[in-house]
């Protein structure tokens, strides 16, 4: 049997969280990635977080892969994701799956905190240490982003075993910048239940041979 339909995951994060522009602005030192909309409102829904969730999904599923000793499909890491490099003929392969975020009416509130930069020669106080981040906050300082998975072409029974393990994978990991500050916190992951239960029992079978060898 294989997985053709798509794939809606769900991370509700804590503490606040930020994907970083990249360069200085003009009232906070560190700003989030923001969009501007044709009429005229903001918007912090950037491509930036559905590649960020790529990257946090596939680092979970190879280090699952690493971790239970199921070595021998490590390919289906490439399968799923793609490949890291080119390969020879100047083309890099696409992997099975695309992530889409999906728009929602959740509002964000932006707060801008305090830091100190530590010296990591010296490990004091840096010269200039204060500067101010933006962090991106929900309602009760939760907020929820959701994910489609498009499967661009079926997964098999291994494909979607190691895809359920990666997404189970992403509880208590952390989502974009400053995670050592405590931001990015995922408190929850919700998977679409069809896709678990279809997923489940292959994951299953994949670790009780695992433990049986």
């Amino acid at each position: 049997m294989v997985w053709k339909d798509d794939i809606e995951v769900s991370l509700t994060i804590s503490k606040g969280f930020r994907i970083g522009s990249g360069r200085a602005g003009l009232e906070v030192d560190l700003p989030v990635v923001k969009e501007s909309l044709p009429n005229g409102a903001t918007s912090y829904y950037t491509s930036n977080l559905s590649s960020t969730f790529r990257g946090l999904l596939r680092q979970s599923v190879h280090r699952m892969i690493q971790s239970t000793g199921l070595s021998h499909i490590a390919s289906h890491e490439e399968d799923l994701f793609g490949t890291w490099v080119t390969e020879i003929g100047g083309r890099q392969r696409e992997g099975k799956i695309q992530i889409k975020l999906v728009p929602s009416s959740e509002t964000f509130e932006t707060n801008s905190r305090t830091g100190i930069r530590i010296d990591e020669v010296f490990g004091s106080v840096a010269p200039k240490a204060l500067f101010t981040y933006e962090v991106l906050e929900g309602n009760h300082k939760q907020l929820t982003l959701k994910f489609r998975l498009i499967c661009n072409f079926p997964l098999d029974d291994d494909e979607a075993a190691i895809l359920l393990a990666g997404l189970n994978g992403l509880l208590y990991d952390s989502i974009g910048g400053f995670a050592s500050r405590g931001l990015g916190l995922i408190e929850r992951v919700e998977i679409d239940q069809k896709f678990r239960d279809f997923a489940d029992q292959h994951l299953k079978n994949k670790i009780s041979k695992v433990i049986g060898d």
